[in-house]
Parts: structure tokens; C-alpha cells; sequence
């Protein structure tokens, strides 16, 4: 363990000032950035604040149970040395923060399961903490992953994508990553209503995931973020949307429920997605069409 990480503890909250005094840094401007990384001991640390300021980069980081969502830096300066950080043997270590005028807490150890690499904008990654995860999952699997051996492979996996590596440990983590991604793709709000509250929205396959192989069941492009009573009726294919995102809805569906149900012909997708289309096409012939024609008989 360095003099870097030794004086840490998971949990407590730190300032750049204190971490600058702990590590006997000459100022905390040395730190000032997101990634720190001290030369020969082998850690990254990141420094990840979850609210910026309007005139900041408009990072999209956050926590999500056990996962990490972070967006690298702006220059890709260190992408490399994180995507390979655990075959190379180097740790990363958190740093987060919700509010910029907080202290960081420290939580320790982070495995990165997935890398998305960009050169128009930054690069999303995913990591695990190791940490919170414990409360997830035995303390043996934790034991196990720490082993440098199976630290490395994780890591590995996760570059290729969420394989057979990841989603022996649990199907769990891969819809995880599915969901954070969405709340990525639809800045933490419904995709149709504009609901900001996370704890009430649903992350829906539009392909749905029995039936999409393993790209598609983790591509976000294949997903949207909706509120319950429109996951339920998308999921059932009373409701769809066209490639323009306006809204269909069954004809075999009550006109009575839908105007309980506050189905009005306005709505519509916030926004449209390029990629999302062919999921859109394959969810109006398939699911949506497929209810149709059972309701009709």
C-alpha cells in the first residue's frame, strides 16, 4: 500500500487541502483535476463531483448502487492508462461527491467493467465499487476480486463488452449498466413526460431483452426511461412510437382507460435517437402489432 492510499479511510470525507497535507503534496492545485495520478505507486485516483456548474463541461457522472458512471476527461489524456489500468496492475481509487462545495468521500478501490472510447467527446466509463458492492454480494466474491489475477480479468471482459465474464456474477449488473446508461442518454429524466424523479423511473427494452442478443441487450440506444404506467403500456404493446417519436396507440385499447390513464394524442418522444430506430421498427411490427392482432382475434 503507498503513502497514498494508506492514510485513507472508506467513508470519510476529504478535501483537496487535507488530501494535499496528508500526501505532502506542495498545494492541492496538484490534485485540482479530475485524475490524479502520482507517479511510481501504480494508483489513479479520481475526483468525481456529481453537480457542475452550467459553465462547466457537462460531465455526466454519478452512482448508481454499487456502479460508477464517469465521464473521462475532456482531452482523453488518461483514457489509456484507465481502460488498462488492471492488466497493467494499477489500482484506481474514488473520490465522489454529489455538490461541488462538499467534501469528496472516499470509497476506495474501483474495477472498470465497461469503456465506451470517444474522440468527439468524452469517454464513458463504468466501474464497480468494490466497497459498496460488498453489500451486494458475499464477501468471498469481493475477496476474489481483489485477487490481482481476477482484478485484471473483470477488467478485460468489461472492455469487450458485458460478456459471459460479467453476467456469470449476476444478470443484475448488466441491466445496471443498461440503466445508468440510459439515465445517460435521457439526462436522468422520462423520455416522454420529463419526470426527474429516478426512484419511480423504469428502464424498458424497446427489443425486448428475451429476445436480443448480447449487444442489444446492453446497447442504450435499445432502452427508454419512462415513467410506470408508460413502461407498462409499452412493455404490453398498447403503445409505440413512430421514428418521428410521435406516440401510436392500439385501436383494441379502451378510449375510456387511456383518458384515465392521461393517454392524450400529444405526447410524444423528447427526443429521437438515429440509432434507436431499428429497435422503434422492430417494437411497432413485433410488439406492438403482435397485441393488435390478439386483441382482434
Amino acid at each position: 500500500m503507498s503513502r497514498f492510499s494508506a492514510p485513507l479511510e472508506i467513508g470519510r470525507g476529504y478535501d483537496r487541502k487535507v488530501l494535499a497535507l496528508l500526501w505532502g503534496l506542495a498545494g492541492f492545485q496538484a490534485i485540482g483535476r479530475g485524475v490524479f495520478t502520482p507517479k511510481g505507486v501504480g494508483q489513479i485516483f479520481l475526483f468525481v463531483t456529481r453537480e457542475r456548474l452550467g459553465w462547466m463541461t457537462p460531465y455526466q457522472n454519478f452512482l448508481d448502487d454499487d456502479l460508477l458512471f464517469w465521464d473521462g476527461e475532456k482531452g482523453h489524456g488518461s483514457d489509456d492508462r484507465i481502460a488498462s489500468a488492471s492488466r497493467n496492475g494499477e489500482e484506481i481509487h474514488l473520490f465522489y461527491r454529489d455538490h461541488r462545495l462538499t467534501p469528496f468521500t472516499y470509497y476506495g478501490k474501483v474495477v472498470m467493467v465497461r469503456c465506451s472510447r470517444f474522440t468527439d467527446r468524452p469517454s464513458e466509463f463504468v466501474f464497480n465499487v468494490v466497497s459498496i458492492a460488498a453489500t451486494f454480494i458475499s464477501p468471498e466474491s469481493i475477496q476474489v476480486a481483489e485477487e490481482p489475477a481476477d482484478y485484471a480479468i473483470i477488467s478485460e471482459a468489461g472492455m469487450n463488452s458485458i460478456d459471459r465474464a460479467v453476467t456469470t456474477k449476476s444478470r443484475g449488473i448488466a441491466q445496471r449498466v443498461f440503466r445508468g446508461n440510459l439515465l445517460r442518454l435521457w439526462q436522468g429524466s422520462c423520455a416522454v413526460t420529463s419526470v426527474q424523479e429516478t426512484r419511480v423511473l423504469r428502464s424498458s427494452h424497446i427489443k425486448p431483452w428475451t429476445i436480443s442478443n448480447v449487444q442489444e441487450k446492453v446497447d442504450h440506444y435499445n432502452g427508454l426511461l419512462l415513467i410506470p404506467n408508460l413502461d407498462a403500456l409499452f412493455n404490453e404493446g398498447l403503445i409505440s412510437f413512430r421514428d418521428d417519436g410521435r406516440m401510436l396507440v392500439s385501436d383494441d385499447w379502451r378510449a375510456n382507460d387511456q383518458l384515465r390513464m392521461h393517454i392524450t394524442p400529444d405526447l410524444h418522444l423528447r427526443t429521437i435517437h438515429p440509432e434507436s430506430c431499428r429497435y422503434l421498427e422492430f417494437h411497432r411490427d413485433v410488439v406492438f402489432e403482435r397485441e393488435r392482432t390478439t386483441d382482434s382475434g
